[in-house]
């Protein structure tokens, strides 16, 4: 596995304790000589988005013409993609950051990005590629 190698030199690059390798359990995790666990599979906090707030970012993605479009061969498997808060994106399909505007407004969602697809705004944690929300692009909501 690369990953724990990795961390060790960027570690040791940044001038951390020494790490320890041994993972107890499996559990993905690195643990640093002064006790400090490291998880290798980090993720954001859980994301409450009120209606208002998915307006303001469906509002402002709706004037960007990045839809996804199937006729790419790259995008051709994710035809029969369903999205779902908790999916992971198929391959193929590339989530971006949020536009400035919205990330002015809503700092929170920094680490975010976003997929428009099949008329839905798709909330991607940008290190998980997972849907943590999504609402309709076309629809307002009230």
């Amino acid at each position: 596995m690369r990953a724990p190698t990795t961390i060790a030199a960027l570690a040791i690059l940044l001038g951390a304790p020494a790490i320890s390798l041994a993972q107890p359990g499996g559990q993905g995790a690195v643990e640093l000589s002064d006790g400090t666990t490291i998880s290798q599979h980090p993720s954001l906090p859980k994301l409450s988005l009120t209606n208002a707030k998915r307006e303001q970012i469906r509002k402002t993605v709706l004037t960007e013409h990045n839809e996804i479009q199937f006729r790419l061969k790259t995008t051709q498997p994710a035809k029969d993609f369903t999205p779902a808060v908790g999916a992971t994106l198929p391959k193929g399909v590339k989530a971006q950051g949020l536009p400035a505007q919205v990330l002015t407004q809503l700092p929170e969602l920094r680490d975010y990005m976003y997929v428009k697809m099949k008329d839905q705004v798709l909330i991607v944690d940008g290190m998980t590629n997972k849907i943590v929300d999504m609402f309709s692009e076309t629809q307002p909501l009230s």
